[in-house]
Parts: C-alpha cells; sequence; structure tokens
C-alpha cells in the first residue's frame, strides 16, 4: 500500500454489515483507531440488525443503518425513497477515509458512493469488490484468523498491525442489573447450543446431558441462550438438563446477553456469533468446531479451549453434510469437560 494514505485520518467510515462474529472482529480495529487519535470521528455502516451491537462500542461516534431486508426490495417505490435516503445520509459529510472490511460486492458500492478520496479495502476482497478501492490491504496468508486480518488494515491509517487486540466493550448497568434477576444466584455456565448452519450444531440432548454433567461434576448450573428462532432448541436442552439449567432463548437482545455473559464463569457453545461475544468480554470459552476452521474463525486469545475431533473431512464448509456430521456427533459429553477442565489452569471467573 502506498505510504501517501497513511495521513492524519479525523473522519473515518467503517463499513461493516455483518454478520455477528464479523462485526465484533471489527472492534479491537476501530478501537485502535481511536486510541491513535481520539479526536477521531468513527461512522460505522452496520446492518440494522446489529445496532445495538456496534453501540456497545464507546469508540464510535455514529451509526448509519443498512436496512437490508428493505434496502433488498427495490421494486417498491417506497424502497426506491429510502435508498435515496441512505445515499444521501451516507454523502452528508465527506470522509477522510472509507474503510471496507465487509469485502464484498454491497459493502464495495456503499464504499463507493460515500464522499473520501481514500478507500481502503482488501486486495483479495470477493465479488469483484477490489475494483472500487484505491488503497488495497494485501493478503498476509492462507490460514490466518479474521482478527488478524482486519488488523492488517491499520498501517492505512499509521497504525503498526501489530498493536493491541482489544474490544473496550461497555454494558449498560441496568442491563447487568437484568442479568442479574434472571441468572442464578451462585456461580453458572452459560450454554449456546445453536448456530445458524445445521452443521455447526452439537446435538441439543448432548448439551442438556452436558448441563447435567457440569452440576455433578462442579456444582454449577446452566443457563440456555439464544435467539427468538432458536426457542425449539433451547427446550430440547432444557427438556434433558431439568432444573440444572435456566432457558433465557429468546428474552435477551446483544446488550443482555452481553451482560449474561460477562457474569458467567464460562460459555460452552458451537461456533457461532456469541462465542465472539464472550471473548470479546473475557468470558472464559469452550467451543465446539467440525465443519470450520478454528484457525480462522476460532474463539481468538488464549482464554479459550477448541473441542474438534479433526475428522479427514474437516473443515469441509458444508452448510449439508452428506456423512452424518460426524464431526459434530461424535464429540462426547466427557470431551468438553476435559476441555474445560484444561481450562480451569488459565484461571476461570468464580
Amino acid at each position: 500500500m502506498n505510504n501517501r494514505y497513511a495521513d492524519a485520518k479525523k473522519n473515518v467510515l467503517v463499513v461493516k454489515l455483518s454478520s455477528m462474529g464479523d462485526v465484533i472482529h471489527t472492534f479491537p480495529v476501530v478501537r485502535a483507531i481511536k486510541k491513535n487519535d481520539p479526536d477521531t470521528q468513527i461512522v460505522w455502516v452496520v446492518s440494522d440488525v446489529y445496532k445495538e451491537l456496534v453501540e456497545l462500542s464507546p469508540y464510535v461516534d455514529e451509526v448509519i443503518l443498512f436496512r437490508r431486508k428493505k434496502l433488498g426490495k427495490i421494486w417498491k417505490q417506497s424502497v426506491v425513497s429510502q435508498i435515496k435516503d441512505f445515499i444521501m445520509e451516507l454523502r452528508e459529510r465527506e470522509y477522510d477515509a472509507v474503510l471496507d472490511l465487509q469485502g464484498l460486492l454491497r459493502s464495495a458500492l456503499i464504499t463507493y458512493v460515500a464522499r473520501s478520496k481514500v478507500k481502503i479495502g482488501f486486495s483479495y476482497a470477493r465479488e469483484g469488490a477490489p475494483v472500487f478501492y484505491n488503497a488495497k490491504v494485501a493478503q498476509i496468508g492462507e490460514n490466518v484468523h479474521a482478527i488478524e486480518r482486519y488488523m492488517s488494515a491499520l498501517p492505512a491509517f499509521g497504525i503498526a498491525d501489530s498493536a493491541e487486540v482489544e474490544y473496550g466493550l461497555l454494558i449498560p448497568e441496568h442491563d447487568l442489573e437484568w442479568a442479574k434477576t434472571v441468572t442464578p444466584a451462585e456461580p453458572f455456565i452459560v450454554i449456546n447450543p445453536n448456530s445458524r448452519w445445521e452443521t455447526k450444531r452439537w446435538p441439543s440432548e448432548k448439551f442438556g446431558a452436558l448441563a447435567l454433567e457440569f452440576l455433578r461434576r462442579t456444582g454449577l448450573r446452566s443457563v440456555i441462550i439464544g435467539a427468538d428462532d432458536d426457542k425449539k432448541r433451547g427446550a430440547e436442552v432444557k427438556a434433558v438438563a431439568g432444573s440444572s439449567a435456566v432457558d433465557l432463548t429468546g428474552s435477551s437482545g446483544f446488550a443482555r446477553l452481553s451482560a449474561v455473559l460477562k457474569l458467567s464463569c464460562g460459555l460452552v457453545t458451537n461456533d457461532s456469533g456469541p462465542m465472539h461475544l464472550a471473548v470479546a468480554l473475557k468470558t472464559p470459552v469452550v467451543a465446539l468446531f467440525g465443519p470450520t476452521n478454528p484457525a480462522r474463525t476460532g474463539p481468538y486469545g488464549s482464554l479459550n479451549r477448541v473441542v474438534s475431533l479433526q475428522e479427514p473431512c474437516a473443515p469441509c464448509y458444508k452448510r449439508v453434510c452428506p456423512q452424518g456430521r460426524e464431526c459434530m456427533e461424535t464429540i462426547n459429553v466427557s470431551d468438553v469437560m476435559t476441555a474445560w477442565d484444561n481450562l480451569q489452569t488459565l484461571g476461570v471467573r468464580k
């Protein structure tokens, strides 16, 4: 990247629309830019679904919402008007730089439309996105974690890409108070049996058995988390776990979920967004991996353990498995408990 792009930038537009984990991976970049120059104004374009999540960062000054579902229906006159409004909001100020960390055609077009002479993105972005950048970040490796890939854009802001990886999220006090009223008074763990891909999910009945084993071996009760769409799996886990678990599926947004994770002793989870949120909050994590690669998208840092049986076909990145999801099905409760026991050597929150 040409050094002329590393001049001071007081107004920065960050384009990261989704998904939950990717948004969380962007927090250390935003923090590093703000810490480097506290006077920098950071505006973030994000899907309206993740507005509350982005607002947990004290380093973001303004949020511009991309209403994906509404803007996708371009044949409706009302939506055409909304697109115009979005573009007007995007262009109402000029930025010293636009940073596209999404790397897809949609985000590249947003980058292109924004008023800025400096448009930063990855040289290896997909869907032809690099055509819209004039400052391209080179690939730093094939098997590199997403956070490190995002941090590799920092030299464009005159910041070393080895900058400290910190998230700096702030949970509102009223959400912490809410979490205290719905979780066990004694120490507890959080269980997340959900993931958008079916192939990433450990069986619900095994999560239920895990909750029973945690209570038997450690005295820790479990709190089941999930979105509205996850209520069926939450009920399946609760049916096995019984009184050893509290089911909070569907009852919390990002701030309340953060509060529950912050109060807990740790999280046991499939590969999912809450896994990355727990990492951001310095909550210990045991993550179960099958079809995806933990080296690239696993829990970042040292306060975690990954359970992966490393089947010959993994990672396959398939959303439908022709082999019965052996990589997840063959993980046993004992494998997870062993990982948890190993995690204790790092000092789990009590």
